[in-house]
């Protein structure tokens, strides 16, 4: 006899594809939307390390850089962390230093933001802007497919 083959996907692993999926649709939504309808300040970075990755990498390619930063809005202060890939090489921070840096956030919301260079369709390029403008629907259809609700309307369509 022949055993049924159970094209499950484990709990924890189907968890953790969802969650991954929907941080790329929110990291793209919200970089598309902040340079749409975001608003800008003057922020300090207070915290900055550029990584060299690859020395043979494409334009924009060859370094990590993480930059931690803090703005206010109102008298409240919001802190932001980003990590992105870019040719960008600035000295590191000594102890105490910081750099003046604009950034993008929703009044209504201002605990989204993002340096504003990362928002500007200009620098991003129509590569960079297509990027974030079909991620999020990537992102949907792999979890339509991993989930298997596009199986399942293939099935109740062959039984029609």
């Amino acid at each position: 006899m022949a055993k049924k083959k159970h094209n499950k996907i484990n709990p924890i692993i189907l968890t953790l594809i969802c969650a991954v999926l929907l941080f790329a649709a929110y990291i793209s939504l919200s970089t598309l939307a902040l340079g749409l309808w975001g608003q800008t300040v003057m922020g300090t970075v207070d915290s900055y390390d550029s990584r060299l990755d690859d020395t043979n990498g494409g334009e924009n390619r060859s370094r990590t850089v993480s930059k931690g930063y803090y703005f206010s809005v109102d008298g409240k202060e919001y802190r932001g962390y980003v990590m992105y890939r870019s040719d960008e090489a600035w000295p590191r921070l000594d102890a105490g230093e910081t750099r003046s840096e604009r950034i993008s956030y929703f009044s209504f919301f201002p605990y989204i933001s993002k340096p504003s260079m990362l928002t500007d369709f200009d620098k991003m390029g129509t590569a960079g802007f297509l990027y974030h403008l079909f991620a999020p629907m990537g992102c949907l259809f792999l979890f339509l497919l991993v989930t298997g609700r596009l199986k399942k309307k293939e099935k109740q369509q062959k039984r029609n």
